[in-house]
């Protein structure tokens, strides 16, 4: 890779976007003014020696102050915090399901504990968010103080000291390109609660009444629950194999041709499970109908049609959402 670009992509990162263009066109004419006609690889190295790292010439680019962590500190402040706190979430969304799950005695609904454990999890998070954000800026600043200007933090990767050879070593992935910590995160938290609605449909997704002043009391299931574990073989490996592809896109950090096609092929035996499913003459428990239709003031042929059409939406969102999810992982992986 051309050590020139390379490094004005480790400068113009470090900026807000509505600067890169001008100092990306500012910084390579500076480099191409220090350089002769006929230079050499050697003289790049050297010129870039002299502009200096990086992370303090992006910080020279910034009119705006970066509060109390300084340029020396503040790029390896910003990827501690971007490390750390999606972990600190997922790790207090888990504590937290594991102790509703232990403390559910089986009172009351399904659902009602669902809901409780969501605004706790919900609190708890952004408590966790504050007291990280909190320490993290206080470890730094008494980094900085120290005057401990080449930070090693676990997990994150750094320099004792910055060399045009560093260059070497980055490889230039466009955003759009990016798979994201976050996305995966969010990508393992929705197969986990997809798992949990899926396997407990029969406690979850029902018929609820109120209860105990403002309560709910789960009264009869909607799905057939029989009909659901019958497919629940194959439901079993696409959650495996969906665990499995999030972690490959977690170690490959941007999307592949080979990944885009993985996927294509997983979201759509997703959806063939799911129209076989939604198709299925006994997916609706029953009892339901008639019960619905009883305190809806219809008939239950009504409520059968509705139901139908509910289905048909579904399976219609499902085809578009997943059409569009292979669409842009294709899009992506061609960039």
């Amino acid at each position: 890779m051309n050590l020139i670009d390379a490094y004005i992509h480790e400068v113009t990162k470090r900026i807000s976007k509505d600067k890169r263009d001008k100092t990306r066109l500012e910084l390579k004419s500076t480099i191409e003014d220090m350089l002769s006609e006929d230079y050499s690889e050697s003289d790049i190295k050297e010129v870039l020696k002299k502009l200096g790292n990086p992370v303090e010439v992006a910080a020279s680019y910034q009119k705006t102050p970066r509060f109390i962590i300084g340029p020396e500190v503040f790029d390896t402040y910003i990827r501690t915090i971007k490390l750390v706190i999606p972990w600190a979430i997922l790790l207090t969304i888990i504590v937290q399901m594991i102790e509703s799950i232990v403390l559910y005695n089986g009172e009351g609904a399904l659902l009602t504990a669902i809901i409780k454990t969501i605004s706790i999890t919900v609190s708890h998070i952004i408590s966790v968010i504050i007291y990280v954000l909190f320490w993290i800026t206080v470890a730094f600043i008494v980094i900085e103080r120290s005057e401990g200007k080449n930070v090693r933090m676990p997990l994150i990767k750094n320099h004792l000291e910055w060399t045009p050879d560093n260059l070497a070593k980055v490889k230039i992935i466009p955003k759009e390109k990016t798979i994201s910590l976050n996305d995966n995160i969010l990508s393992f938290l929705g197969i986990a609660i997809f798992s949990f609605a899926y396997f407990n449909a029969n406690h979850l997704l029902g018929i609820y009444t109120s209860y105990n002043k403002g309560g709910l009391k789960f009264v009869m299931p909607i799905f057939n629950q029989d009909v659901l574990l019958s497919f629940a073989p194959i439901v079993l490996c696409c959650i495996i194999l969906s665990v499995a592809l999030t972690l490959w896109k977690l170690k490959a950090g941007q999307w592949t041709m080979l990944i885009a096609v993985t996927n294509a092929l997983l979201q759509c035996t997703g959806v063939i499970v799911f129209i076989l499913m939604a198709i299925h003459p006994d997916l609706i428990h029953s009892p339901a109908v008639p019960y619905i239709a009883a305190i809806t003031g219809t008939t239950s042929a009504k409520i059968l049609f509705a139901i139908d059409r509910i289905l048909f939406v579904s399976i219609a969102i499902a085809i578009i959402a997943n059409s569009f999810d292979i669409y842009n992982g294709f899009k992506k992986a061609r960039i």
